[in-house]
């Protein structure tokens, strides 16, 4: 079986399709203690922000991280388009 078969046939197995790495962003959140956060985002840079903020504590603040940090590969395997996660705590 040839390698796009393959793929396919492994995102129809898995139920979702792999996500493009330069889809996931990575999002700086800053708690109301003043704690620090990181974030990944499966969405277009302009959008991250606000997809962090709509699930994070009201008075948390988010930024978008430089665009040139990439998150790990085995983060993104697992991700959908629009989903957040935090990293780390």
């Amino acid at each position: 079986m040839n390698r796009a078969k393959l793929r396919a046939s492994r995102e129809l197995m898995t139920g979702f399709l792999a996500l493009d790495p330069s889809l996931v962003q990575l999002v700086r959140v800053t708690t109301d203690d003043r704690s620090l956060q990181l974030w990944a985002v499966a969405a277009a840079r302009e959008e991250a922000v606000d997809c962090v903020l709509s699930v994070i504590p009201e008075g948390w603040s988010a930024r978008l991280l430089d665009g040139s940090l990439r998150p790990r590969e085995d983060i993104i395997r697992t991700m959908r388009p629009g989903e957040v996660r935090e990293l780390c705590k």
